[in-house]
């Protein structure tokens, strides 16, 4: 029997996958010019969330309804859209590091069983930042996105 503390966050972690990815979704909408790049976004949280089902499957745990997921995305899309889109992503590059924190707690209270699947997701969180810096600066040495895609 895991810990409470342990099921809560891994429920919220996949949980804000899913919502994550309606909300790169949205921002593909709202920023045509970088389309690309938030759809590849959206496209990575799927996979992350997919890659997590089994553990919800493990431990029996029911997420919220796709449509509030879905709502809670679009919502944040309504927040964030608007303003540049280089804007939005060094704000987000500073405020995901947050999730890298939380992912690592979650690494740290899950059972040897669950690590390679919470590393995935903190790995994941770590890439997309690292992808959010390449289309800020995507004249510097490590180039655009598509370049870490390829």
């Amino acid at each position: 029997m895991q810990p409470r503390q342990y099921i809560v966050k891994l429920l919220d972690a996949y949980e804000e996958e899913v919502a994550g990815a309606v909300y790169f979704d949205g921002l593909a909408i709202a920023y045509p010019a970088q389309s690309a790049f938030f759809a590849r976004c959206a496209a990575g949280e799927r996979a992350m969330a997919n890659q997590m089902a089994p553990l919800l499957k493990k431990y029996q745990l029911t997420p919220r309804p796709q449509a509030e997921l879905e709502a809670r995305g679009l919502h944040h899309v309504r927040m964030d859209a608007g303003g540049e889109a280089m804007e939005l992503l060094r704000r987000s590059v500073h405020s995901y590091a947050g999730y890298v924190e939380e992912f690592q707690a979650l690494e740290a209270l899950g059972p040897s069983e669950d690590q390679a699947i919470l590393a995935a997701l903190t790995a994941h969180e770590i890439r997309l930042i690292e992808w959010m810096r390449a289309e800020i600066a995507p004249d510097d040495e490590h180039g655009s996105m598509r370049n870490y895609l390829a």
